[in-house]
């Protein structure tokens, strides 16, 4: 008698899914291959900064986890852009294909990560493709100096991988690798913080590790998984203790690097009420953009007195959707993890401890986007009764909505072509943006349009007077001009408003050393060492005084220009 075989199958659905995700990311991302260096980071990041310029090297690896370069400690990060000088040099395409590349991994490995919590291909296939291809992710992938996000979003997706097998089969080795991979995200970015968090919602649902019993031994049955047992509270909390110390240990660490570095707005100029105002209403924002991402910019400006009825109408709704994810926890399971997904990953970017001068930014969406997806992937197909009618709709819907990605991310990914291109985006969708004023103005000086840079320069002044980079920046602008004295006088506004500011003594000393005033200039070059020892170049043009004081060389042969 001959047994009857199944049909081998060369692709799995799967293997399909899988294939699709890659192949429709690198043809929305294929642009990007075009796109060179900005002048927002870009040159802290990678162009002028020493540490990166020196490509791959044992004392590179070593520096890389013992400075804190530009107020920020992600030594993975920093050993990435090395290697990509090691292996590009300066050729941006290199470094944008790098971005491409982890992204795409990423997103294999969330589809991967919850086909396997879920028993879903589809439904996983659908979030993962939304993370790949969704506008709001071109700013963590098409800006070089964003590195740290796809690198740390790589690692949150190892880990959440590493923990789903380590759920099935708890083991020692599969919790080191757990732990591993966590580490390494912290080192890439410290948003990572988040992730144990996640991992006991995940617990909750889809992986039914924890049920309503709480405390006790309770078992998992759905209709998508085998049967397993689940654990108590108290056990799956104690299991994540290892996690949570290293989250602690690195919110402090870099909050004590970007306090150090000055990157903490203070609340003298940014005060507690105004940043949960900002908070409550981005989290709103931020949904809307997700479903309405064409008016996305590479920054927003804060906005100080919000409306009343913004704040209000925010803080209502936040409520509402928490408590409605709490009630119907047990119809709605897929609600209460994504839900608190988006809320909890968002904490350490949503302003209340405010860094920077951004009110709110499309990178902040990279990892919290997901609870998001998660909540559109299943809702509408868990509320509908007709199974034709389920597969139909979402079919189309789901079809609809990855083409929609497609065109627009092709077409977000134009805007990151330039500095010049996507300042003057930023400032068509945005009012009184000081910060894209004043990086328009930069990208314009160094394309030799002078006027138009001032114009820029001067509105964002206008704005926001004690705008440190802008009046340093202008002051730049005053010595290509060869208008000395308006330089110096733009530089020591920018001291009077904060003494500490080290590129503004930089700034003084090149315009006394292009007088001839070398004597004069020293001790300013000095000045700015102290206030940031890793201003390279003001310690280069430090050396370059001390050796024309010296030895009178010419100074016409010398680099002194500050950046």
């Amino acid at each position: 008698m001959i047994e009857d075989k199944k049909p081998y199958k060369l692709f799995k659905p799967t293997d399909i899914i899988l294939i699709i995700i890659v192949g429709l990311t690198a043809w929305s991302y294929a642009g990007v291959l075009h796109n060179e260096f900005i002048v927002y980071d870009d040159p802290a990041y990678v162009l002028k900064n020493a540490h990166v310029l020196g490509g791959l090297s044992v004392d590179g690896i070593k520096r890389a986890f013992v400075v804190f370069n530009d107020g920020n400690w992600f030594p993975l990060t920093w050993i990435s852009h090395m290697a990509d000088v090691t292996l590009y040099g300066l050729n941006p395409a290199g470094h944008h294909m790098t971005a491409v590349i982890i992204h795409i991994l990423s997103s294999g490995l969330l589809f991967i990560a919850l086909m396997r919590m879920t028993g879903s291909h589809w439904r996983s296939g659908f979030i993962a493709a939304l993370f790949a291809l969704h506008p709001l992710h071109v700013e963590s992938v098409a800006w070089i100096s964003e590195r740290k996000d796809v690198l740390s979003g790589f690692f949150w997706m190892l880990t959440m991988a590493a923990y789903v097998r380590y759920a099935e089969r708890p083991g020692a080795l599969r919790y080191v690798i757990v732990l591993a991979s966590f580490i390494c995200g912290l080192m890439s970015k410290p948003m990572v913080v988040t992730l144990p968090f996640v991992l006991l919602l995940l617990d909750y649902w889809p992986l039914g590790r924890l049920r309503p019993c709480i405390w006790t031994l309770c078992v998992r049955t759905d209709g998508n998984n085998p049967p397993q047992s689940g654990v108590g509270l108290k056990r799956l909390l104690l299991e994540k203790i290892p996690l949570f110390a290293l989250s602690a240990a690195s919110s402090v660490l870099t909050y004590y690097v970007q306090n150090t570095g000055g990157a903490v707005v203070s609340s003298d100029i940014f005060p507690l009420k105004s940043r949960i105002a900002n908070a409550l209403v981005s989290y709103v924002k931020y949904i809307i953009m997700m479903f309405n991402p064409t008016n996305s910019a590479v920054i927003y400006p804060i906005e100080e007195h919000l409306p009343v009825w913004q704040i209000a109408g925010a803080a209502v709704f936040l409520i509402a959707v928490s408590v409605a994810a709490i009630v119907f926890i047990k119809r709605f399971p897929y609600l209460f993890t994504g839900w608190f997904w988006y809320v909890g990953t968002l904490v350490p970017v949503i302003g209340i401890v405010h860094v920077g001068s951004a009110a709110m930014a499309d990178r902040y969406t990279y990892i919290p986007s997901v609870g998001l997806s998660i909540i559109i992937a299943m809702v509408i197909p868990g509320t509908m009764v007709n199974r034709r009618a389920v597969k139909a709709i979402t079919a189309v819907l789901a079809s609809a909505v990855i083409i929609a990605c497609m065109y627009l991310t092709r077409e977000h990914v134009k805007y990151w072509h330039d500095s010049i291109t996507l300042f003057e985006h930023a400032l068509s969708v945005t009012e009184d943006n000081d910060v894209a004023h004043n990086h328009l103005g930069a990208a314009l000086s160094d394309a030799g349009r002078y006027n138009e840079a001032y114009l820029h320069y001067t509105k964002a002044l206008q704005i926001n007077y004690i705008y440190l980079q802008a009046h340093v920046n202008l002051g730049h602008l005053m010595i290509k001009l060869n208008r000395f004295d308006e330089a110096i006088e733009s530089y020591n506004r920018a001291i009077r408003i904060n003494p500490s500011y080290a590129s503004a003594y930089h700034g003084i000393g090149a315009a006394l050393f292009l007088q001839n005033k070398t004597m004069e200039a020293i001790p300013y070059f000095r000045m700015a060492i102290t206030l940031n020892p890793n201003l390279v170049q003001a310690r280069e043009n430090l050396e370059r005084a001390m050796n024309k004081a010296m030895l009178d060389n010419n100074p016409s042969s010398m680099m002194f220009m500050p950046r």
